[in-house]
């Protein structure tokens, strides 16, 4: 076959105007990504402020009592009422495991009571790294880098690819040897190509493939015994690492060394190394609610000291009216101390007044930081109210004992620990990269060859001198009787071993930091436990103390009131006892209030927080949260 000038000229012309027309198709598909871009900005523009319509969950009293029932729905634009005091119909009675169990079933994300109002909170500006309850899925699903174990058992799903071409080649000829025509003719062939491979990765690191490669050639050389016939062959091969490698360990650790890159190298993508980051995500998540439900526990006795320190307050300051009108009423009819007296009890029942407007904005400011752990909006005039009472138990835990314990089941170390056994997995994987490649390289295979695809009811006649007739390409791959093999070994050595080298000595020195982070974690978790214990005896010994200071100043106000009426005491001496009883139930209270959150840091520092409040973390498993969020 072949062309003239004139039949050449309007394929040159075509073959130009689709060279000039690609590139401008290449040059309109850039505006793409700017009109995606610009409907995102849309779409924002829309949606950016539906945030101003969030719903908060709001306590109201009254309705139905059953499960969270008492809680409505309040929108973010509901105005905050002012609160001027606290009664029984704007309080609502939250026991300590109510409140614990609330923080648990709002928290999808874990917020930090020491990052609230800071410049530098993680939830504000780096939300992606704020621990969630979604974190130990995401690692599961992860599929790049700290891959999770179904990324990992990927490596090992059969693969079966297909490869089909058909082509035509139209040459002209030299001389007759080279393909039996006379020169200056034209060779034409026509040829197709069906390649099918399934092909399976194992858990020793080998891998064994079955392929079928079929070839058709119909040309119009007069020496072939066919003009057109099929060729190819079905082969089985496999593929068998016996050196660097090697080992269904090796393939556990780093993942098959047919995927390791050559130019980056590491020995982390397998299916082991892929549960302990799923270990390591769910261990970080466990670390999260713990501080969390330590958070909730302290922000709640910090709420209780509030109340009991307002309800202190407002008593000195009900006092102090009554001395101030008691001592206004002897003024009046000229008896009493005088002026300088009526004014010292005014003055101090303004101050008493003012304690008790300080100790109220306590209450709100305490009681919306514990709003924030409950994944609750702000107040509108209802306020969470503690009914759990403090109680100033003796501390009587053994120290070694809880030692022991902290060793045993603060997450930190296990963490460490888990990071350790990784690193020690990868050190020994990173010797056998070290190792040169020897590889079994194997195959056996059945050859087809016919004129036909398949057998036809009618098969043309055979040119002589040929009396038979071959079977048809299937029926003689499938009949196997031209087969072939081979076995044979290969050897692949690097010039130079120095990445690999390098990879295995900074897996070393990762191995001996964290093995000596490890140490620096023991000792840093004694002191925190001494620290601790150190505490919860101090406020053990202030609870009891301060019980005496208030009984004896309870004596001296009941005293001095008995004389005050009969003038035998001043008005000075009354007030300062007043001042004095109030001032001593504060740190009564205070000291009670610490003790609990001692003892609260001592379950923290030993590690049983969470088990003592009977809180256990299941598995997130592999499943993926909900469309709808």
């Amino acid at each position: 076959m072949s062309l003239s000038g004139t039949q050449f000229r309007p394929i040159t012309c075509g073959l130009l105007i689709v060279l000039q027309v690609l590139p401008g198709c290449a040059m309109m598909s850039r505006s793409w990504p700017n009109s995606g871009r610009q409907m995102f900005r849309q779409n924002y523009a829309v949606n950016r402020y539906a945030g101003d319509s969030e719903l908060f969950v709001q306590e109201v009293s009254g309705g139905d009592t059953s499960g969270r029932s008492a809680l409505r729905l309040v929108s973010s634009t509901d105005e905050l009422l002012p609160l001027t005091e606290l009664t029984e119909d704007n309080a609502w009675s939250v026991s300590l495991l109510e409140t614990i169990h609330l923080a648990l079933q709002n928290s999808e994300v874990i917020l930090i009571d020491s990052q609230f109002l800071s410049p530098f909170s993680s939830l504000l500006n780096t939300p992606d790294l704020v621990a969630s309850v979604y974190d130990p899925a995401i690692q599961q699903t992860e599929v790049a880098g700290n891959r999770g174990a179904a990324a990992a058992a990927s490596d090992f799903i059969p693969l079966l690819s297909a490869r089909s071409t058909y082509g035509e080649e139209d040459v002209i000829q030299n001389n007759r040897i080279s393909a039996g025509l006379f020169p200056g003719s034209v060779l034409n062939t026509d040829t197709g190509n069906v390649e099918l491979r399934l092909e399976q990765q194992l858990a020793t690191g080998g891998r064994v493939s079955l392929r079928n490669n079929t070839v058709l050639t119909d040309n119009n050389v007069m020496s072939n015994l066919f003009p057109g016939v099929y060729q190819g062959q079905l082969a089985l091969e496999f593929n068998q690492p016996l050196w660097g490698g090697a080992g269904p360990l090796f393939t556990d650790i780093a993942g098959p060394i047919e995927l390791i890159s050559t130019r980056t190298p590491s020995v982390d993508q397998g299916i082991l190394i892929s549960r302990i980051n799923e270990d390591l995500s769910q261990n970080d998540f466990q670390t999260a609610l713990r501080q969390l439900v330590k958070d909730v526990a302290d922000v709640y006795q910090d709420l209780n000291l509030a109340y009991r320190r307002y309800q202190i307050e407002s008593q000195a300051r009900d006092d102090a009216e009554i001395i101030w009108k008691r001592v206004q009423a002897k003024f009046d009819v000229g008896v009493g101390e005088g002026l300088a007296a009526e004014a010292q009890a005014a003055e101090n029942y303004y101050a008493a007044e003012a304690r008790a407007r300080d100790t109220l904005a306590n209450v709100r400011l305490t009681e919306n930081r514990l709003r924030r752990l409950l994944g609750l909006g702000p107040g509108n005039g209802i306020v969470i109210r503690p009914t759990d009472e403090p109680k100033p138990d003796s501390f009587d835990e053994d120290w070694r004992e809880s030692l022991q314990i902290a060793f045993a089941r603060r997450p930190e170390l296990n963490e460490t620990i888990l990071r350790i056994q990784s690193l020690e997995m990868q050190m020994f994987a990173s010797r056998s990269l070290c190792r040169p490649r020897l590889d079994l390289v194997s195959n056996i295979h059945v050859n087809g060859f016919g004129d036909r695809l398949l057998n036809q009811s009618a098969p043309p006649a055979i040119p002589p001198p040929f009396t038979g007739r071959p079977d048809s390409y299937y029926e003689n791959l499938l009949g196997a009787e031209q087969t072939g093999w081979f076995a044979g070994l290969q050897l692949s050595i690097p010039l130079d071993w120095q990445l690999y080298q390098t990879l295995r000595h900074q897996l070393e020195y990762r191995l001996a930091k964290t093995r000596a982070a490890l140490k620096a974690q023991k000792k840093e978790i004694s002191h925190e436990l001494w620290h601790a214990f150190c505490s919860a005896e101090r406020w053990s010994e202030l609870v009891s103390r301060n019980k005496q200071r208030v009984e004896a100043a309870r004596r001296q106000v009941r005293a001095l009131d008995a004389a005050f009426p009969t003038a035998r005491v001043s008005v000075d001496l009354l007030v300062r006892a007043k001042t004095t009883l109030a001032l001593a139930e504060t740190e009564y209270a205070r000291a009670i209030s610490e003790y609990n959150k001692a003892m609260s840091e001592v379950r923290f520092r030993r590690g049983t927080l969470l088990e003592d409040l009977h809180i256990a973390v299941r598995d997130q498993g592999s499943g993926l949260p909900p469309e709808n969020g």
